[in-house]
């Protein structure tokens, strides 16, 4: 992810505790990227990884066939 956002974008609006909103403001700048940006990125590794670990207790849970 990087640059300009592409396709159909929704507006969400979070509110963030100030001290996190610091730290991203801080990383966008050493990036030389926005902050919009770096929240996409986040959100979408948040939910790939929250997915995946999803899917990995829905396979532990499947009853094995013998």
């Amino acid at each position: 992810m990087g640059g300009r956002p592409e396709g159909n974008m929704v507006l969400r609006s979070v509110y963030l505790p100030e001290e996190v909103d610091d730290r991203l403001r801080a990383l966008a700048f050493l990036q030389n990227r926005s902050k919009g940006d770096l929240v996409r990125e986040f959100v979408q590794a948040g939910l790939e990884r929250s997915e995946e670990a999803a899917r990995g207790e829905r396979e532990e849970s499947e009853p094995t066939a013998a």
